[in-house]
């Protein structure tokens, strides 16, 4: 998957359980991938009702609480800042 557009990103969220694992107690979807600014990961996780949030972790650092994305034009933009590492987490689920 080529990731040269927002529209592919776009449609990586419409298509989020082709690429994320379920976890069943927290009802949601999850995709991790690379931190590369501050040397972690990422979770995104998904939602019903198209509603995405984010947790950071690393070996220096751990996000409080998840964040959630108040529209999604916002997850679409921090995922277009973190492309590399996303297309690499979802090529490798593909």
């Amino acid at each position: 998957m080529q990731i040269k557009k927002k529209d592919d990103i776009s449609l990586i969220l419409d298509n989020f359980s082709s690429y994320a694992a379920y976890d069943e107690v927290g009802k949601k979807l999850y995709l991790v991938f690379a931190d590369r600014k501050r040397g972690g990961q990422w979770t995104l996780m998904g939602y019903e009702g198209d509603r995405f949030s984010v947790h950071g972790v690393g070996q220096d650092y751990r996000d409080e609480d998840e964040s959630f994305f108040e529209e999604r034009e916002h997850v679409v933009s921090f995922l277009w800042n973190n492309r590399a590492a996303l297309k690499e987490a979802v090529m490798a689920g593909e």
